[in-house]
């Protein structure tokens, strides 16, 4: 009896291996086919030919689910666009300073209910409510009541050199090189009375906290707060406390932080790339990036909503993603530090939580969803402006990872 125990017992868990090694077999052979699949339709996207190079990546808490390249860097055609391949990310950067920004309150270098001026060394206020304080937390929700007037924000982008070739096209507000300074020299000839570009037009009629008015030039100064704050430069901070941590070893804020064979060209169309430029106010769109890094990006925010996330406290990532309801033309929208929350995005209906961006040759978005706790990167070098079919193409790479997203969900 006690034998026959045995063999009964061994033969169940013999059984009982060879059924997981089953569903093991077909799960991988259905997640196989769930790739093809979506690198099958990625690429029909990419044969209407309108963008010239694009990558995407898919995480999840554990990490890289898929990510891919398709088409190219440079407007000879030689080399290919891949998941390492590196570009600047536009708004999406303002990721960074929202994790920058509770990592420093952690550190008790600053608290995010401060107003703004217990950390420069010139005085900011809205000429109209002069005795209403700009709190840091204004900021981060874009409440501070500073305004981008075109004129002076524009004089941001400096180009990285003077003379171009007849296949680099320069926009009329591009600044030469010669006029580049730093961060906190552009925010004092904006914003302090006596700067020189000052105009009172750059602050709304509205109290600082009262009104919801995203601004580039505010997330800049943002940042310049956490580097006064901390006594470190922003750059260097956000190093030691995201890209090392996450390992994000292909990230950088200038060329000499990244390998600069990586890096992508940016384009207008086919015909004409954009001629190389920089931004002063870096931090609101200057970060340099591939899918697959900014990928680890993503997968920590995953972990971080759900408080599982190592660069931050649970608490600090609590107050990160919790949620601010304003209100927008008659339209209520909701956004935490530096996120959004969004029931659709490039007609696709899905609850998601990041952010996108666009500058000159750029086009990006990074969004995941709290439910199945996927989330979506895509990056694109062409200009949506130029070409007709750029931004039908792009809906149609994002409505292929959404259906990419349900099928890996169910």
């Amino acid at each position: 009896m006690k034998n026959l125990f045995l063999i009964i017992l061994l033969s169940t868990m013999i059984f009982s291996c060879k059924q997981k090694n089953e569903t093991k077999k077909t799960l991988e052979k259905n997640h196989t086919a769930i790739n093809d699949t979506l690198t099958n339709n990625l690429q029909l996207a990419f044969d209407k030919d309108a963008i010239i190079g694009f990558s995407v990546s898919v995480v999840d808490e554990n990490g890289l689910i898929y990510d891919k390249g398709f088409g190219f860097t440079d407007i000879e055609q030689n080399k290919p666009y891949t998941s390492s391949t590196i570009q600047n990310i536009a708004s999406i950067s303002k990721t960074l300073i929202g994790i920058s920004l509770f990592k420093a309150q952690e550190l008790g270098k600053l608290n995010i209910n401060d107003p703004i001026n217990k950390y420069l060394p010139f005085k900011i206020v809205n000429p109209n409510y002069p005795e209403n304080p700009i709190l840091i937390k204004h900021l981060a929700y874009h409440t501070s009541s500073i305004i981008d007037l075109d004129e002076i924000y524009a004089k941001s982008y400096v180009l990285k050199k003077s003379e171009h070739e007849e296949n680099e096209g320069v926009f009329d507000y591009f600044n030469k090189p010669e006029t580049k300074i730093s961060l906190l020299e552009f925010i004092q000839n904006s914003l302090t009375e006596n700067g020189k570009w000052y105009s009172k037009g750059i602050f709304s009629d509205t109290k600082p906290g009262e009104k919801r008015e995203y601004s580039n030039i505010a997330a800049a100064l943002c940042a310049q707060i956490i580097e006064s704050a901390t006594g470190q430069d922003y750059q260097s901070f956000t190093k030691d406390y995201i890209l090392k941590p996450l390992k994000m070893n292909n990230s950088g804020w200038t060329s000499t932080d990244i390998d600069s064979t990586k890096r992508s060209r940016l384009f207008a169309n086919k015909e004409k790339m954009i001629a190389e430029y920089s931004l002063i106010t870096y931090a609101d769109g200057g970060f340099l990036t591939s899918s697959s890094d900014l990928g680890l990006f993503l997968s920590e925010l995953i972990k971080g909503y759900d408080g599982k996330g190592k660069l931050l406290n649970k608490e600090s990532y609590k107050k990160q993603f919790e949620k601010h309801n304003f209100s927008n033309n008659g339209k209520n929208e909701t956004y935490g530090i530096f996120n959004e929350f969004r029931d659709n995005f490039l007609n696709v209906q899905n609850n998601m939580i990041g952010h996108n961006g666009s500058d000159p040759g750029v086009f990006t978005a990074m969004y995941f969803n709290p439910k199945t706790k996927i989330g979506k990167i895509i990056l694109v070098n062409t200009d949506t402006d130029f070409t007709d079919n750029v931004w039908p193409e792009i809906e149609e790479i994002w409505k292929s990872l959404s259906d990419y997203e349900n099928a890996m969900n169910k």
